[in-house]
């Protein structure tokens, strides 16, 4: 088959969406599929890839790292589908390209997919104050547009079996595949680790929490800094390695140093890939306080990387952390974070329990065995 992915982000920008887009674009492509990826054009970068087209793009007036793609009218879409012409279209977004796609898929007569990633009314707050729009009203149109959306597809992806429920509230009655996107064991392996301690001013002997993924507002973090403030009372030689970087890292920084926490608290900004993993294969544990993210792939990735889980409650991690045996899962509170991060830390014998039942689940959810499912959906509809 030959598939058309549209996204609204690619590399080299580095989140949840583009490692779930190029993940499925390898496997599919390892798999004999004709994979092209339709993205907004980031100035300077040039693709190492192949089959990526670029759409035109203007600088985004509220995050110059996310280019706004303006694919419409433009000729070089309906030439680059004249000379690729897909079996499927598969939108990642519901705005801008996801609307050409759908537009080219209807003129095409091609079945229409699309992955809903992002619970998009949970980012009401990146809409910039200038814009006169009342928070409420935005949370109220993410709801519609996710609904329009995904009631316009053949299809709707999701990862998790709680972003199903959410868009059946929202009112979606498509089509609904639960596919979670699936980590690249193979990638995690090959690479060999590196230290990361040193690098960051971390003693050998100091026990390591860890967190992974952007750096923002919705992500908990402030629930994780307060957890990690009752740890650190507990066990003063603990750090915390926060990798990543993104629109909250000032706001972290002020918070860490308000809770006296900046000598045991790092950030490291934007990583590639294998630094991320190397940075997992040290931590004695991986903290998750995110209860807006619709899969916790970080999550699998640190199981991958034999280091147990303690994840709040949430969709994002209940098809995939089962509590004391692979993982701890607790109310999403700073206090009962904490308790867990202490429980962990205090006991060699569970981590090691915890962290070989990790490795063993996060293999279920290999990419392969994800990009194989989503193939298989795509037949379906051809």
């Amino acid at each position: 088959m030959r598939v058309a992915l549209f996204t609204e982000c690619y590399h080299p920008i580095v989140n949840g969406v583009v490692v779930s887009v190029a993940t499925f674009a390898r496997e599919l492509s390892r798999q004999g599929h004709d994979v092209h990826i339709y993205a907004p054009a980031y100035f300077g970068y040039q693709d190492a890839e192949p089959n990526v087209h670029r759409l035109r793009s203007l600088p985004r007036p509220t995050s110059a790292m996310y280019p706004l793609a303006i694919p419409f009218g433009t000729a070089f879409l309906d030439e680059s589908f004249t000379r690729y012409p897909p079996d499927i279209v598969h939108a990642n977004h519901p705005f801008l390209t996801g609307r050409e796609a759908r537009r080219l898929a209807r003129r095409l007569r091609k079945p229409l997919i699309f992955t809903y990633h992002t619970i998009i009314r949970a980012y009401a707050h990146y809409v910039p104050c200038y814009v006169p729009v009342p928070r409420p009203l935005v949370r109220r149109l993410a709801v519609w547009v996710s609904r329009e959306f995904s009631n316009s597809a053949h299809c709707v992806v999701v990862p998790t079996r709680a972003t199903a429920d959410l868009l059946r509230g929202y009112g979606v009655t498509q089509r609904l595949e639960i596919i979670p996107t699936g980590i690249d064991l193979q990638e995690i392996a090959s690479v060999p680790r590196r230290p990361v301690r040193a690098r960051y001013s971390i003693p050998e002997e100091a026990r390591l929490v860890c967190y992974s993924g952007r750096i923002a507002r919705e992500k908990g973090l402030d629930v994780l800094l307060h957890a990690f403030r009752s740890v650190r009372e507990e066990m003063p030689e603990t750090y915390l390695l926060l990798v990543g970087g993104g629109p909250w890292t000032k706001a972290c920084r002020r918070l860490v140093e308000r809770l006296e926490l900046s000598d045991r608290v790092r950030i490291t900004g934007f990583l590639g890939r294998p630094e991320v993993f190397d940075c997992l294969a040290e931590a004695d544990a991986f903290a998750f306080p995110s209860v807006t993210d619709t899969q916790g792939l970080v999550v699998l990735e640190a199981m991958a990387l034999n280091c147990p889980a303690v994840a709040v409650q949430s969709g994002a991690v209940a098809d995939v952390l089962r509590h004391d045996v692979d993982g701890l899962v607790v109310p999403p509170t700073a206090e009962d974070l904490a308790a867990g991060i202490i429980r962990l830390l205090h006991s060699p014998d569970l981590r090691r329990r915890l962290a070989g039942q990790a490795r063993q689940r996060a293999e279920e959810f290999s990419a392969s065995k994800m990009a194989r499912r989503l193939a298989e959906v795509y037949e379906s509809l051809l």
